[in-house]
């Protein structure tokens, strides 16, 4: 399609065939709804889905520093230190200075075991949902191919 003479109509086709073709959109629009329906399953817990996945990364890197954190959730130390300080809020995390004051190390308390121990089969059934849905093999491909995406930034 050539661009120099768009009009209502020729945009209105280059809209909807860059929709159906761009990547990023595409991802956006899907995380949304996943992410109301890890939402929906979390909010007996008074917990979202994105506050899950944080607790679990707190889980499987105690003591770590905002830094060391964020780079492997490719989460802006920023973005992350504000995440923290709502679990903080809720008694899931502590947060304590290192070394330098510059280092915050988050830990998980008593009650953010608690709450992961009560999250834990609500996300295994969104999973199970998921699977159902799509097929296990398409999962299994799908996270491969997220992966991947995911690296494409740090390759270059």
């Amino acid at each position: 399609m050539e661009f120099s003479n768009l009009d209502q109509e020729n945009l209105k086709e280059l809209s909807i065939r860059t929709g159906n073709a761009c990547v990023g959109f595409n991802l956006r629009r899907t995380a949304r709804l996943l992410r109301r329906f890890y939402d929906e399953a979390f909010e007996p817990l008074g917990l979202k889905g994105t506050q899950f996945s944080l607790l679990m990364a707190v889980a499987g890197n105690q003591n770590a520093t905002i830094g060391e954190l964020s780079q492997p959730l490719g989460m802006e130390r920023s973005t992350l230190s504000r995440n923290i300080v709502v679990l903080q809020k809720k008694g899931l995390v502590t947060v304590e200075e290192g070394e330098d004051r510059r280092q915050q190390r988050i830990s998980l308390t008593d009650l953010g075991v608690s709450v992961i121990r009560e999250a834990l089969p609500l996300w295994q059934g969104v999973q199970e949902s998921l699977i159902s849905e799509l097929g296990e093999e398409r999962i299994t491909n799908l996270l491969a191919d997220l992966l991947s995406l995911s690296h494409i930034k740090e390759g270059n």
